[in-house]
Parts: C-alpha cells; sequence; structure tokens
C-alpha cells in the first residue's frame, strides 16, 4: 500500500495535511484532509487527478500510472476563484466552519 502525506500552508486556517493512501492490488484510493477522509476511489488502476478546494486554495492530486507503478504528485495553487469574502460569505450562509 502507498501511503503519501504532504504538508501546506493556507493563508486562512494555517497548516494543512493532506494524506493519501492507495492500494497497490486493489487500487482503492483514500484521500483525507487533516484526518478527515474527503475523497473515497476504487480500483482505481490508471492516471487520475483529484481535485479538491480547500478553503480558498485549489489542491490537486495526480496519480501518474507509468508500466503499472504510480508516481504521485502535488499542486497547489492560492488563486482565488471568487470575488473576495465570497468563500465566507457561503460558509456564514451555510453554517460551514
Amino acid at each position: 500500500m502507498s501511503q503519501w502525506r504532504w504538508t501546506f500552508y493556507d493563508p486562512h486556517q494555517g497548516t494543512q495535511t493532506l494524506g493519501l493512501y492507495h492500494g497497490e492490488d486493489s487500487g482503492h484510493v483514500m484521500i483525507y484532509l487533516n484526518q478527515k477522509v474527503v475523497i473515497i476511489d476504487f480500483m482505481v488502476h490508471k492516471t487520475k487527478t483529484y481535485s479538491l478546494i480547500v478553503n480558498e486554495l485549489l489542491v490537486k492530486l495526480n496519480l501518474v500510472e507509468n508500466n503499472g507503478a504510480f508516481t504521485y504528485d502535488f499542486e497547489s495553487k492560492s488563486t482565488s476563484i471568487e470575488p473576495p469574502g465570497m468563500m465566507s460569505w457561503f460558509k456564514n450562509l451555510w453554517g460551514i466552519a
């Protein structure tokens, strides 16, 4: 089983940890953010990209298959996708902490 963990800085929430478990035989994937599971995917045996929005950051995890072996890559872009304050307004509207 492949296990990876990346730590990055979010200007709104501080240090964040994104982790990945990928079963070598089953291909099952579990992605977690700060010890909370956010994505479960089954039978991933080919290249795949997962995109998440963490507060106002776009985060991508790339699983790249090459001759049966996988490499894992993490990307984070701090480009805001909404007008300033829009994400805070949305979180307040829906009561999301």
